[in-house]
């Protein structure tokens, strides 16, 4: 049995990328052993059999371990012994056995830990709170098909799709009617607004916007991320954020504007943007992006790959070099849930991944234990990163 556990914990460390070269011989000549130990070996380091890692001791059979245990403790025959012997012999087993029985509780407790963070913590979807000129707030999620007459457009909320369709312009003195578009966190949602314009809300975001726009511009103000597809029509069409204002005529790009990221960023897919700061102004072209750190002025400009920031749009979630801790603020906005780093370097390890967002959020954390030197613990609903 202890063999057992001794390979055990070799297995746990090689997944874990912690082997020393040493303890890779030992586990190396445990695999050649025998066909099942291979067969074994591979099971554990299969991509797609991330969750049976955490079964690493309970899979070499605790009623075996225990029964042979039981029979070199308590033979039928007897042997006499004298106090001291037999005081001398319990000083040795019992701290023995409480490391075999804690350790498998502790295994038990991080499954059951795995399983109840899927059961709490869930993908994202879509889902948004409409809040209306008058006050009035309208729960989309599920709703098929809802209805509303205001301000000179109707409201058309069908198949998680909120429309907006009108054929009046207001003129430049009028006053507006405005309604609040919001995702929570763990939600997204799309929107046509009345001019036919496309946007794609990230989670924990609100975009606020006029109902029918004016004749001359067209004007929105964004917290959180969204995607726009800008229809072209002339009017200028102005997304203001807490740090800058984007201002295109028609064209595809994506602002993220969240309040506990360190910067906004706007990244152009197609077309020409102008992003304009209090002291700034700076033209995109396609395939720039564009960061304005809080407090600071200054536009900062590089190419990038604009797939790695719109492929939220299609569920999917992809970190090129991240730290953790940014990888960990996008996640708890996706996923909808508190988290708590118990040590501070464990902020700075990066991280580069593909993720799709409909998975449990138990398999993405696997793959960050995998990767990184970290574990995950749920404590009372937080994350605990260790």
């Amino acid at each position: 049995m202890e063999q057992s556990f001794q390979i055990a914990d070799l297995l746990h460390k090689k997944i874990k990328g912690q082997l020393s070269l040493e303890e890779e011989k030992q586990l190396q000549q445990w695999v050649d052993e025998s066909q099942s130990n291979l067969a074994f070996y591979k099971k554990m380091l299969k991509d797609n059999t991330l969750i049976e890692k955490l079964d690493a001791y309970q899979l070499f059979d605790k009623a075996k371990a225990w029964t042979s245990l039981d029979k070199k403790l308590f033979a039928s025959k007897v042997i006499k012994m004298n106090a001291r012997k037999l005081l001398r012999y319990a000083a040795v087993l019992i701290p023995f056995i409480m490391l075999v029985s804690g350790s498998i509780y502790w295994w038990n407790e991080q499954l059951n830990s795995l399983a109840k963070i899927d059961e709490i913590i869930k993908p994202w979807e879509q889902k948004a709170t409409l809040t209306l000129a008058n006050g009035k707030t309208l729960n989309l999620q599920n709703k098929i098909n809802t209805t509303v007459e205001e301000g000179g457009a109707q409201l058309n909320n069908l198949k998680d799709v909120l429309t907006y369709t009108s054929n009046k312009e207001i003129k430049e003195l009028e006053a507006l009617v405005y309604n609040t578009l919001v995702t929570p966190k763990g939600g997204n949602y799309q929107l046509t607004m009345s001019d036919g314009t496309e946007v794609w809300l990230n989670a924990n975001t609100s975009i606020r916007y006029p109902v029918v726009f004016t004749d001359s511009t067209r004007e929105v103000f964004l917290n959180g991320e969204a995607f726009f597809d800008v229809q072209h029509d002339g009017k200028a069409f102005i997304v203001n954020t807490s740090e800058a204002n984007v201002r295109v005529l028609g064209t595809s790009f994506n602002v993220s504007a969240y309040d506990n990221e360190p910067y906004t960023s706007t990244t152009l897919v197609d077309g020409s943007v102008k992003l304009s700061t209090a002291d700034m102004e700076k033209t995109l072209v396609p395939n720039d992006q564009a960061n304005v750190f809080k407090n600071n002025t200054d536009i900062q400009i590089e190419p990038v790959n604009t797939d790695l920031f719109t492929s939220w749009m299609r569920g999917k979630v992809e970190f090129e070099a991240e730290s953790l801790e940014a990888v960990m603020r996008r996640l708890a906005r996706i996923y909808d849930f508190d988290y708590q780093f118990e040590n501070e370097a464990a902020k700075h390890y990066h991280f580069t991944a593909r993720i799709d967002n409909s998975q449990p959020i138990s398999t993405i954390l696997k793959m960050l234990e995998t990767t990184t030197n970290v574990e995950f613990k749920l404590k009372e609903n937080t994350i605990i990163i260790l």
